[in-house]
């Protein structure tokens, strides 16, 4: 018997694994000092995927808050569970099941802290022991929660207080009760207000604007609508003059928000050291979709660009996953359904057959009949937004509009990382587009797509000039 096996040996998994659940919101891939970020240092988000393994390409398959931890809970589709939209849909209470649900059907005391905000209703859910939850988006600062069913004004930044209470519920677990604790932290979201004490960071750090900030569609091939769109950052900041103009504020207290969510990030690590339950407690850290900070002329998500697409994924477990794995697989919001439940020795539920355990990349090794390309969909059609469909492998992405649009779009992601290529009129990609509509068709399939029923467009602007200052 080797060392190496000795050792995963004396760690063999706990019967019952508790599990601690981290979601930040608007909190793409590469927001972590872990990722090689040039301004950024997040030590405890980082110190999950060096204490345990990192996703490097994990994505969300609708990048829009609501449908995204939606996914996240049931391991399916935004048309399967059918929140589509930033609100609850009709059936989800009481069709969907989530797995924190079946933890507590399996004997797990269950909790959920912060920002739930898969629609606007605060009141307790089914499964959880415990909720402390803002009322759809919160607040930044004196934030009001719902705890238990009854509203409480707290005071201090909503960071902080998610935390305090994500503290309370790890320190009156009792020994050997195996525990499911989902933590919702705000922050980065609009309107990124950071903790006081954060104010100065970068206060002397010019920040780079990216390399896509000027993108010019008419030569770089996108299609109009994206043009047309409300989140395009001419339109969206009221004018491209405010946003260059605010542009360092802006990015900076994005920036320090990450910080922010961070500081809770640790304070909850620390909690379970206390309690001595690190060892035997599944971390997981996700961000519930990525977000445009000037890439493309965009801000917001909802387009399938990889900055959009992207989110950070790590988790630790000691018992299963060496310390500082690297996974290179295509990983979905899908798979921490099934995740969970095969490390917690759990059955249930009606995940999509997509859905994948990422319990074979625990120890760096590749599974075999891993997925090569993932689906994707958008439906909300607001802010001018088009409804649209795609496709990605390891090389190339397919962007298909359901709306009207004077082009769909198929980038080379090798030779174009940037996306500032529609290669989709190249005759040189004639194969690839012919294999992408392939796959796209195929997915369609396998996951059930149909087409939603298209509700007309808002067609009126957002003014956003609260978020800049």
């Amino acid at each position: 018997m080797t060392r190496r096996s000795l050792l995963l040996g004396a760690l063999a998994p706990a019967a019952r694994p508790n599990v601690v659940y981290i979601i930040t919101d608007d909190q793409r891939w590469d927001l972590l000092s872990l990722r090689g970020h040039a301004y950024l240092r997040t030590p405890n988000m980082d110190r999950i995927g060096r204490e345990g393994i990192t996703f490097v390409n994990a994505f969300v398959t609708t990048s829009l808050c609501s449908p995204s931890r939606a996914t996240y809970l049931t391991g399916r589709y935004a048309h399967q569970h059918m929140v589509r939209y930033n609100r609850v849909s009709d059936t989800f209470d009481r069709d969907e099941v989530l797995w924190p649900q079946l933890l507590k059907k399996a004997g797990y005391s269950t909790g959920y802290v912060g920002k739930w905000h898969i629609g606007n209703n605060a009141s307790p859910r089914q499964g959880f022991d415990y909720w402390a939850v803002l009322p759809g988006q919160g607040r930044y600062r004196e934030p009001i929660f719902h705890v238990q069913g009854k509203e409480q004004t707290m005071k201090g930044h909503v960071d902080a207080v998610t935390a305090d209470f994500a503290v309370e519920f790890l320190r009156r677990q009792t020994p050997g009760q195996a525990f499911c604790l989902c933590v919702g932290i705000k922050s980065p979201h609009a309107e990124q207000l950071p903790p006081e004490d954060m104010k100065q960071l970068f206060a002397n750090v010019d920040i780079a604007q990216p390399a896509s900030w000027n993108e010019e569609y008419e030569k770089t091939g996108k299609a109009d609508v994206v043009a047309q769109s409300c989140i395009e950052a001419d339109r969206f900041f009221d004018g491209p003059r405010q946003l260059k103009g605010s542009w360092q504020d802006y990015i900076k207290d994005f920036y320090r928000s990450v910080m922010s969510a961070d500081r809770a990030v640790g304070r909850i690590l620390d909690a379970l050291d206390e309690k001595r339950l690190a060892q035997d407690t599944l971390v997981i850290f996700v961000g519930d979709n990525g977000f445009f900070l000037g890439e493309h002329r965009l801000v917001d998500k909802r387009f399938p660009y990889e900055e959009a697409l992207r989110v950070p994924m790590l988790m630790r477990y000691p018992r299963l996953i060496p310390a500082g794995t690297v996974a290179t697989q295509m990983t979905l919001n899908l798979d921490i359904f099934p995740t969970v439940l095969d490390v917690c020795g759990v059955k249930g539920g009606k995940a999509s057959p997509t859905a994948r355990s990422l319990r074979p990349l625990f120890q760096g090794g590749v599974a075999k009949q891993w997925r090569t390309d993932i689906f994707y969909e958008y439906a909300e059609r607001i802010w001018q937004c088009p409804a649209l469909l795609a496709v990605r492998t390891e090389r190339y992405k397919y962007i298909e509009y359901l709306d009207k649009a004077n082009t769909d779009e198929l980038y080379d992601l090798l030779l174009d990382p940037n996306e500032m290529r529609n290669a989709i009129a190249d005759g040189g990609y004639g194969s690839t587009l012919a294999d992408m509509k392939a796959r796209l068709a195929r997915l369609k399939k396998e996951t059930g797509w149909k087409a939603p029923e298209m509700s007309e467009p808002n067609t009126a602007c957002p003014v956003r000039k609260e978020i800049v200052r």
